[in-house]
């Protein structure tokens, strides 16, 4: 219904600091990543967690249950940090993180946190946080119900209008449960871009197709490095009883 009188909101004025309850029996400390446990209270970030910020301030929750100490983090901004190898390359690339302390450019297994946004000096970033995952952009491929054993060969599903690092890529099984995939007759779905090879994943009889409307990973990204005008390419090679049903397959770039 609509509103018929006059009513007061909460107004949260500070867009930088958000306040998270603290797992039970783990310290935070000044500076550190943040993530988010699985019952969704914060911990010092391990490799897979949500990240929700970087700590404005240390607590000590060692003694405490979950939620009974609260730690404020920054949620945006811009922020020095090491991370081996960078250089003035990378700017723009995206960045993950393994720990609390330590930055990466590998995706595989770990928490996405931001992007190069400048270097200070060889393995010295500016990182610029991204808790809510703004920056990052999905494309979108439906692949239509194939018949047993057909394939596709490599087609082009998209063109890089500018410069991207591919942070991720799995599929989604839009219909009903695959048929006829065993270890003799595979599913492999693979993408490539000009650099070569980004994933190859193959579905057999220990690597399950996913079930109806449930997602897969395709597993570690190659080339993750596209330029402007590369062209993003599928393949899908099916075993001759191999009958996946149509997906959608989704490939997450910065």
């Amino acid at each position: 219904m609509t509103l018929t009188a006059n009513r007061e909101v909460d107004h949260y004025i500070d867009q930088q600091l958000r306040t998270y309850q603290i797992v039970a029996a783990k310290h935070i400390y000044k500076g550190g990543l943040v993530g988010l446990s699985s019952a969704g209270y914060a911990q010092p970030l391990v490799a897979g967690d949500k990240f929700v910020g970087i700590a404005y301030e240390e607590i000590d929750n060692t003694t405490g249950a979950n939620g009974a100490l609260s730690v404020r983090v920054y949620t945006v901004g811009d922020f020095g940090h090491a991370l081996a190898g960078a250089t003035i390359a990378h700017v723009g690339r995206p960045v993950f993180a393994s720990a609390d302390d330590t930055l990466t450019f590998t995706a595989n297994a770990n928490s996405y946190v931001g992007v190069v946004q400048d270097l200070t000096a060889a393995g010295e970033i500016i990182l610029r946080i991204d808790p809510s995952h703004r920056q990052i952009k999905t494309i979108t491929h439906v692949v239509a119900d194939l018949a047993a054993g057909a394939d596709i060969a490599a087609q082009a599903i998209h063109s890089f209008e500018a410069e991207g690092w591919i942070v991720d890529a799995r599929i989604v099984n839009q219909a009903t449960a695959s048929a006829g995939i065993d270890a003799a007759n595979t599913c492999t779905v693979s993408l490539a871009i000009d650099a070569g090879n980004i994933v190859t994943e193959v579905f057999d009889d220990i690597t399950a197709f996913p079930a109806a409307n449930t997602a897969a990973n395709l597993g570690a990204i190659a080339n993750t490095h596209a330029n402007a005008g590369d062209i993003l390419t599928l393949a899908i090679t099916n075993g001759a009883t191999a009958d996946p049903d149509s997906f959608v397959v989704e490939i997450d770039y910065v």
